[in-house]
């Protein structure tokens, strides 16, 4: 019983070096390195100044129904805190950098009835012909979205407002044609 631990010992000195150096060698060559992704800039996600609505206090309990269950993100962008006085987080919605701004109590649009209007997710939607101001036609309160050019797909956003639009904010009686 008198076996030496001398080998033991050797192979523990000698191991546990050579492990640390393999695992940051591992480490290094599976880390992104920080100038490979210089071109990645990070979204500004302070709060947005936004113009509050005036609204009525029907409309006010709807918007604030609204917001209050806005989706975190919407079109993958991430949501943004909005200031701008009272009323501006019950009212209005800001996601991504620049920033898409949801404004619930908008000014209503008149629409022709030839003109191009766009259902999404159970949400009737007309869109000035650039496509960066979008309005809502069959709600009893109108939502606008005000997207900047440099978002390529509006519709991305305007989809997953539209579910959250559809549950809280009532359908107005009359719509235009083209919103059954």
């Amino acid at each position: 019983m008198g076996e030496s631990r001398l080998p033991a010992v050797i192979a523990t000195v000698v191991a546990v070096p050579v492990a640390a150096v393999a695992g940051v060698l591992v480490y290094n060559a599976m880390a992104p390195v920080a100038e490979e992704h210089s071109d990645l800039v990070q979204a500004d996600l302070s709060p947005v100044t936004v113009a509050v609505p005036e609204l009525t206090e029907d409309d006010a309990v709807i918007c604030l129904a609204l917001t209050a269950t806005a989706p975190e993100a919407a079109g993958g962008l991430d949501a943004r805190p909005v200031e701008g006085g009272a009323g501006a987080a019950e009212s209005v919605l800001a996601y991504g950098d620049p920033a898409v701004v949801a404004t619930c109590g908008a000014a209503p649009v008149e629409v022709a009835d030839t003109d191009a209007v766009y259902k999404l997710n159970g949400v009737c939607w007309y869109s000035d012909e650039a496509g960066v101001e979008w309005t809502t036609l069959d709600r009893q309160v109108p939502v606008g979205v005000s997207v900047p050019a440099e978002h390529e797909q509006p519709v991305d956003v305007l989809n997953d407002l539209s579910t959250v639009i559809a549950e809280k904010v009532p359908a107005a009686e009359d719509a235009p044609t083209g919103c059954a």
